[in-house]
């Protein structure tokens, strides 16, 4: 009976992805993402400054692959119908390299090799929802041809409602995802619309014009004050009660 209940838990303990819930592709593998001295891994919150220039990247297990292509989406773009979100492309950089070190992976890029997408860092607009998750998927673009890649880069020229499953899938990458994180960064609000009974204007208050290289910018606008309760640690603490409450089930069943 303890063999299956220990069977069970990893079973459980596996599910919760290191992408956030409800987020295609999903990936189990946790990609590192540090901002200086930062770490930005596992759903933690962050602040507009702390992120305001791109992260590196690393890995705990070692990757197989010679070149990876990194995105950063942000998940909860306000929209004009309320309680509707839309997608943001934050970053998008091919040609990543790999050096190994120990078990793990760190990535760099080569001064050759401009953005895609040039980072710009997160700046929630005063409009509901006020917690944006910002998710960052790494894919092994080693045996990518020419084509396929040239589908990423194209796809990275429309930064607005981007949708990181459909852009993989027209370059036949969409198995290819190695590793996924995501972070949080919240405006203090108070909501302008929360009012209203809806949300109207532009769906951020950041523009990819404000990025400058891969290096990124500190983007326009002002952000003050504390930012809002780690909604993300109650995501994942969702999914670990859920795996828990699955693992209980059969225990009493045993």
């Amino acid at each position: 009976m303890l063999y299956s209940f220990v069977t069970v838990l990893a079973a459980a303990t596996l599910s919760l992805a290191s992408t956030p819930t409800g987020f295609t592709p999903a990936t189990q593998e946790a990609l590192t993402v540090t901002f200086g001295k930062t770490d930005g891994s596992g759903g933690k919150e962050l602040t507009k400054a702390a992120t305001a220039n791109a992260p590196t990247l690393s890995t705990s297990k070692k990757l197989e692959g010679k070149s990876f292509a990194v995105m950063m989406i942000d998940l909860d773009i306000p929209t004009d119908t309320a309680g509707k979100t839309s997608t943001l492309l934050h970053w998008m950089q091919t040609g990543l390299t790999v050096a190994a070190s120990g078990t793990g992976s760190t990535l760099s890029v080569p001064g050759t090799v401009k953005a895609a997408a040039p980072y710009f860092g997160p700046a929630p607009p005063a409009r509901t929802p006020l917690q944006h998750r910002y998710t960052e998927i790494l894919v092994d673009t080693s045996a990518a041809t020419p084509d396929q890649l040239k589908v990423l880069t194209d796809a990275a020229a429309n930064r607005q409602g981007f949708q990181a499953e459909a852009v993989l899938t027209k370059a036949k990458l969409q198995d290819k995802v190695v590793a996924g994180n995501f972070f949080t960064v919240s405006n203090p609000g108070p909501a302008a619309d929360a009012t209203k009974g809806g949300s109207k204007g532009n769906s951020t208050s950041t523009t990819p014009g404000a990025a400058k290289g891969s290096g990124g910018a500190t983007n326009p606008g002002k952000q003050t004050g504390l930012p809002v309760k780690g909604e993300a640690w109650s995501r994942q603490a969702s999914g670990m009660l859920t795996g828990i409450a699955v693992v209980a089930a059969v225990f009493f069943a045993l």
